[in-house]
């Protein structure tokens, strides 16, 4: 179980960070890859599948467990006896969700929004990746967070102005 636990996590940040890198494409070039909303919704799923397996094998499908052990590891690594944890992580995979629902219904509008709400959303991605993939995992995991993370901070870079074909709508 844990193998599929972590895996699930892991790859499920991986194709999170390689749908960012197809969705740099459009406001570089103007076009998304086709591979890169698949990836966006397959990694929702196994995040999915990562919190229902963590119910599962860590927590005996009790809420109460899960907040409980959310709370000692903020403490262990922050000094904060904060459960508020469980909760960031269903706002984070609720996002992904909406994000993914957005994106195949209203392809132009959901590339093309607003830029202050986009870097709303990476910002509080980021800081949940950050914690997730750096801060809370394990030591073996940490290299491979710091590769995820690195790679998001590249792929977030402002396009500059001569690189954008889309309108100024979203910038």
């Amino acid at each position: 179980m844990d193998a599929a636990l972590y895996a699930s996590i892991w790859t499920a940040l991986a194709l999170f960070t390689l749908a960012e890198v197809g969705k740099r494409r459009w406001a570089t070039r103007g076009a998304v890859p086709a591979w890169a909303w698949p990836a966006w919704l397959v990694g929702a799923g196994l995040c999915t599948c990562h919190i229902a397996l963590a119910f599962a094998a860590r927590h005996g499908w009790s809420h109460a467990s899960a907040v409980r052990e959310t709370a000692r590891q903020t403490a262990a690594v922050y000094g904060t006896d904060w459960a508020g944890g469980v909760y960031v992580n269903y706002a984070f995979v609720a996002a992904w969700w909406i994000e993914a629902a957005w994106w195949r219904m209203c392809p132009a509008d959901y590339l093309g929004r607003r830029a202050p709400l986009t870097w709303a959303l990476r910002a509080c991605y980021f800081v949940i990746i950050l914690n997730a993939a750096v801060v809370f995992a394990s030591a073996e995991g940490r290299a491979l967070g710091v590769a995820l993370v690195g790679t998001l901070a590249w792929v977030w870079r402002p396009a500059p102005a001569w690189a954008s074909p889309k309108p100024a709508r979203g910038r």
